[in-house]
């Protein structure tokens, strides 16, 4: 076949699996990913040769490798259990970084790479199955993953802004739901509504992301929602704090599996792959700022609001003209921001995810992305008249990476240039790290948990007399009451800011 431009970066098979898909009752991440590859390559249309020229497999980096161990194990180098599980014998083996940005972030340089020649053809596995870890342990199953290794890989792992701080955790924010809890109540108080009201625009959001997730074979919680059931408390959706209840965040207890195989057009064609399987990527870019207790506006994502117009500009598009798009969407404000940072176009809630989202889908650790990008190659393929895009986010709002695919390769040919290099949005001048303080402030935002039986202290966002950001815990918090706006006095102590209500 005679095409338009060879060595544009494409992605040319997409795979999923699920734990109920294998008939396996104990799945591992291994099983897993090697079903998923196993269905990309079968879905390329060209799968023994193709298989024969990957020559690079980058596993998603699993949530026991990325701070959240389980008694059960894993292999020593993941990347190479999931390539002998497949059958592939790919000469460089990468393990991926922390955070749900990940699958996005290393598309970005991988199709760089494989436009260069340096790889042929890249096979992105991910898989987590928390599913499984947690039924062994309520049964007191025993399972031994381990594996070792017999040869290297490359990992990719960064030090890089750590989920939370000490100085975060010692004030409450022990967390997601805690952290992203203060980021949404920011939104909320930047919008100027007041409790009731941004309860019941998060539960449409969430209804309408879960009526998407009954159309994905692979959604571990798939359910139709509506939005007054997401305020109550029946089927399970009990308050974990003040603004979420059970079903508005990520769930993770999964058993899922995808992947996605990047090549050039003309690899992907010698191979014997047909034209309309190539999805191209037009154009990315990721930014990311500093932890949340190092940000002077939390009620706003500067990530995405710099790696959104970029990557928009680069593929020569305006945000209205996108089609299918899945927002990384771990908790609302996730989606929320995105929406702002995209500057709200006219398009229906339920067309922001293509899978349902982390709530419905399942909330795969850092693997979430790929599914995504499954979706999204699926969409395209379908319906390719204009542009899709992925938001991978990664942190609390604070890592964001974003790709635009389109069914029709770049008009011109495809250049390196239109992966933007990667932005580090630095922290204000005037913001202090672990900022502690005796004096008034004002809380600007905050985070209330919820127990089964109890209620605990809330994590607070405040604003001292010198306009300095800070994070405290205020122990005696009234209950179901709008703590933004109110004044406090705060006396340091035990490495905490304790805040009382001003009196």
């Amino acid at each position: 076949m005679a095409l338009v431009d060879p060595k544009a970066p494409v992605l040319v098979g997409v795979g999923e699996a699920s734990g109920g898909s294998l008939g396996l009752e104990w799945p591992s991440t291994v099983d897993l990913a090697a079903a998923a590859i196993r269905a990309a390559l079968a879905d390329s249309g060209a799968a023994d040769k193709l298989a024969a020229s990957i020559d690079c497999l980058l596993s998603i980096r699993l949530f026991h490798d990325s701070g959240l161990p389980h008694e059960f194990g894993s292999p020593e180098n993941h990347p190479e259990a999931v390539a002998t599980a497949s059958g592939l014998n790919p000469a460089t083996l990468l393990y991926g970084d922390v955070g749900g940005q990940s699958p996005q972030k290393h598309l970005n340089k991988l199709a760089a790479q494989v436009h260069s020649g340096e790889y042929k053809a890249v096979m992105l596995s991910s898989a987590e199955n928390m599913g499984t870890v947690k039924r062994a342990r309520r049964s007191g199953h025993k399972l031994d993953w381990n594996q070792p290794a017999t040869r290297d890989m490359i990992d990719l792992k960064t030090d890089e802004d750590k989920m939370l701080t000490a100085y975060e955790w010692r004030q409450g924010i022990i967390s997601m739901p805690m952290a992203y809890g203060i980021v949404e109540n920011a939104r909320r108080a930047r919008l100027g509504m007041d409790r009731d009201s941004y309860a019941q625009s998060m539960a449409e959001l969430w209804e309408a992301f879960a009526g998407v997730s009954l159309s994905r074979q692979h959604a571990q919680f798939a359910r139709k929602w509506t939005a007054e059931e997401l305020l109550a408390d029946d089927h399970g959706n009990y308050r974990l704090n003040d603004p979420f209840r059970r079903w508005m965040v990520a769930q993770d207890a999964v058993e899922l599996g995808a992947a996605v195989i990047l090549t050039t057009a003309g690899h992907a064609a010698e191979m014997g792959v047909a034209e309309e399987k190539m999805i191209y990527l037009h154009s990315a870019a990721d930014a990311s700022v500093p932890l949340m207790s190092l940000q002077d506006d939390l009620s706003v994502s500067p990530a995405m609001q710099v790696a959104f117009p970029k990557a928009l500009e680069l593929a020569e598009v305006e945000a209205g003209d996108l089609g299918p798009i899945d927002i990384y969407s771990c908790f609302p404000v996730a989606v929320s921001l995105a929406m702002d940072a995209l500057g709200s176009p006219d398009r229906s809630l339920s067309s922001y995810t293509l899978t349902g989202g982390l709530s419905f889908f399942g909330g795969p650790g850092n693997s979430y992305s790929a599914h995504g990008m499954v979706a999204l190659v699926e969409a395209l393929r379908e319906d390719g008249s204009k542009p899709g895009m992925i938001s991978a986010n990664g942190g609390v709002i604070n890592k964001e990476s974003v790709g635009i695919y389109a069914a029709q390769p770049v008009a011109g040919g495809w250049t390196p240039d239109r992966i933007a290099a990667p932005v580090r949005i630095p922290k204000p001048d005037h913001v202090k790290a672990d900022h502690f303080f005796n004096g008034k402030a004002v809380i600007k935002s905050y985070a209330m948990p919820y127990g089964k039986a109890s209620r605990g202290a809330a994590s607070v966002w405040l604003e001292d007399e010198q306009g300095l950001p800070a994070i405290g815990i205020l122990p005696d918090a009234p209950e179901d009451t709008d703590l933004i706006g109110l004044a406090v006095d705060v006396v340091t102590a035990d490495d905490r800011n304790i805040a009382t209500l001003s009196g």
